[in-house]
């Protein structure tokens, strides 16, 4: 496997909302997931990574080139989708195709019309007239059809029905069988993740607080629930984030191997879902639960 997006100490300052030195790698043969609440600055580094926007520092390198120098041969490796579409709205979906081969030497029409048809789209209906949902697969298709090596994708399950996310879902785990080629994919939906990612990273409020591969990294942390004592114990070291309710405590707690040994008798210890990881860590977890 090697690198086909390096990111480096890159920051985009807003005023009111940073990007702050973010270091993030994605592998080929692998779907890595940008995992984070809404405004956690997904969109903004999928911006950044091409070229929609300029960053305050950093680098960016695109299979081992620089993003920034301006090369029609690097964007034609690569299919985006953005959250919420918008292309041409005036053109209907097929003459959005014809228009979108002529940029991508690679252009395969037959896997688009395979597409169109799994994803049932209205050929001869205007972009402008179809619903997000349709809009979102409309895209979909149309990033999947010039043989791209890097798909970047942001919010790509937003709006689309359960059974359509799951087909959607298998389309990348074919992309990934190639281990030349690389996902990509920003989420708040993390069930999504659990079943396709390999590699995660966590954003919140700007800031890259976890990235590895997913396994290791929910094996690597642990689910606490206990009374008020666990958070005056030894065990408040090894705490990264957690929650007080009406039931006690809920700590988020780091190297889940030797912490059977810190706790009471009566606290629990469960293994920490991909939501867990991603609520949980930098909470306060002296701040009462919300009501």
């Amino acid at each position: 496997m090697k690198n086909l997006l390096e990111i480096r100490h890159l920051n985009k300052n807003y005023g009111s909302f940073a990007l702050q030195n973010v270091d993030l790698d994605v592998r080929s043969g692998a779907i890595t997931g940008l995992v984070g609440a809404n405004g956690a600055g997904k969109s903004t580094l999928l911006k950044l990574v091409l070229g929609l926007l300029p960053p305050d520092s950093g680098e960016i390198f695109i299979f081992g080139q620089d993003a920034m120098c301006d090369s029609i041969a690097l964007r034609q490796r690569i299919g985006f989708v953005q959250e919420s579409p918008t292309l041409y709205s005036h053109l209907p979906v097929r003459e959005l195709g014809r228009m979108v081969a002529s940029f991508y030497p690679a252009w395969n029409e037959a896997a688009f019309k395979r597409l169109c048809s799994l994803f049932e789209l209205p050929l001869k209906t205007p972009f402008s007239k179809l619903s997000q949902g349709t809009r979102m697969k409309t895209a979909l298709a149309l990033a999947l059809s010039h043989d791209a090596d890097l798909l970047l994708l942001d919010e790509p399950t937003s709006g689309l029905d359960p059974l359509v996310r799951r087909e959607v879902l298998e389309l990348l785990l074919e992309v990934i069988q190639d281990e030349n080629k690389a996902v990509l994919f920003s989420t708040h939906i993390t069930s999504d993740l659990d079943r396709v990612a390999g590699h995660v990273a966590i954003l919140k409020n700007g800031q890259l607080v976890l990235a590895g591969a997913k396994d290791e990294l929910l094996e690597s942390w642990a689910l606490v629930k206990g009374g008020e004592e666990l958070f005056s114990g030894p065990l408040k070291d090894r705490c990264r984030g957690g929650q007080r309710t009406e039931l006690g405590l809920t700590l988020l707690c780091e190297g889940a191997e030797g912490i059977k040994r810190l706790l009471p008798s009566d606290a629990l210890l469960e293994r920490p879902s991909l939501e867990d990881l991603v609520y949980f860590h930098g909470r306060e977890p002296e701040a009462p639960c919300a009501h």
